[in-house]
């Protein structure tokens, strides 16, 4: 009961924190919408090209909130692990709010597509936006614990998911990127053909891998140097 009572007081933490900064997210849910529009006026012809740009790009939104969040709170972290916290319950604490978080900023933007593009499958495009969305929490939490700064983690997350709406989903660059699976589904929602089971299993093995990641990094940031005693003068 303890341990999850730091859980649930780490959610609340990263909530406030997160949620107080409304303009940079609002900001950071703009750009891959604007992406989403522009890609939806000029196509009529029921491509997937618009749900990619949409679907894909909202990842941009939440594991740029999730990387700022881990980011800004690392001092914290340390004086919490002072206080009796561990490493998994901090990480825990984050996915118990980042995963809903998450999952409200995925239902925005599978609704609307739905309303402005009408998928073939509305049902199978929003759920391939919240795999998106879930994807996007781990690999925001691995990045953020992997490197000390933001320039450098926000250029790791532009490169990613560029490269992910870039590439071709042939293209072995795609298949090794984290959204592929993701992507997979997204194009299947729209109206192509293929499997479901598949792109579902591999993003789900791509999720636990970066959450090991994560719990790993972060671990090594936040571990605390015990110091021998001091001689007397």
């Amino acid at each position: 009961m303890n341990s999850l009572r730091r859980v649930v007081t780490m959610a609340e933490m990263h909530g406030r924190d997160l949620l107080g900064h409304h303009v940079a997210i609002g900001l950071l849910i703009v750009l891959p919408l604007s992406f989403y529009l522009s890609a939806a006026s000029e196509t009529s012809d029921g491509s997937s090209d618009a749900f990619v740009a949409g679907g894909v790009g909202m990842a941009f939104s939440i594991a740029g909130a999730t990387l700022f969040s881990v980011l800004s709170s690392r001092e914290v972290d340390q004086r919490l692990l002072l206080c009796g916290y561990r490493p998994i319950e901090l990480l825990l604490g984050r996915l118990l709010f980042l995963g809903p978080f998450g999952l409200v900023i995925a239902v925005g933007f599978a609704t609307l597509m739905g309303l402005v593009s009408h998928p073939e499958r509305p049902w199978l495009l929003g759920f391939a936006v919240v795999t998106v969305a879930f994807q996007a929490v781990p690999f925001g939490l691995a990045v953020g614990a992997a490197l000390p700064r933001e320039l450098e983690g926000t250029l790791v997350l532009i490169g990613v998911v560029g490269m992910q709406l870039a590439a071709s989903p042939d293209a072995l660059a795609s298949k090794l990127l984290p959204f592929y699976g993701p992507r997979q589904l997204v194009d299947v929602g729209a109206g192509g053909d293929g499997a479901i089971t598949g792109p579902l299993l591999l993003t789900v093995g791509y999720g636990l891998a970066l959450l090991v990641v994560a719990r790993i990094f972060l671990a090594r940031h936040i571990t605390i140097e015990r110091h021998g005693d001091v001689p007397p003068s």
